[in-house]
């Protein structure tokens, strides 16, 4: 599986590599909504799930997100942010967010609604 996370913070990313050790998928990190917008541009097709936080500089998650679809994005997007007003929630998925995780999560939660969204195993 190859997967795009994009979050601002370095210790998220080296979380999200921690929790994937052992497993065969491929990390992408984005350090922004732009830049994820850019590392999917190069690879419209490469991608199994993108992961977005909500709150980055230069473009956040919600900005990332609409332009994604707008750009015609199929990519399953999962936001994966501290955001848990139930009005984000509304707001990411009626925009077409697949599924939405709040932080702190951890393994077996984010594994969890991956395979639900994807249909098949993580780990």
């Amino acid at each position: 599986m190859h997967i795009l996370i994009a979050d601002d913070s370095k210790s998220v990313h080296a979380f999200m590599k921690s929790l994937f050790a052992g497993t065969a998928h491929q990390l992408v990190h984005a350090q922004d909504g732009q830049d994820a917008f850019d590392q999917w541009q190069k690879q419209p097709n490469g991608f199994d799930i993108i992961l977005l936080d909500w709150e980055m500089p230069v473009l956040d998650g919600y900005g990332s997100l609409d332009k994604l679809l707008t750009a015609g994005c199929t990519t399953p997007i999962m936001m994966v942010t501290s955001k848990n007003d139930p009005s984000y929630i509304t707001k990411a998925i009626e925009r077409g967010a697949v599924e939405y995780v709040m932080k702190p999560f951890d393994r077996d939660i984010l594994f969890e609604k991956i395979e639900m969204v994807l249909g098949r195993k993580v780990a």
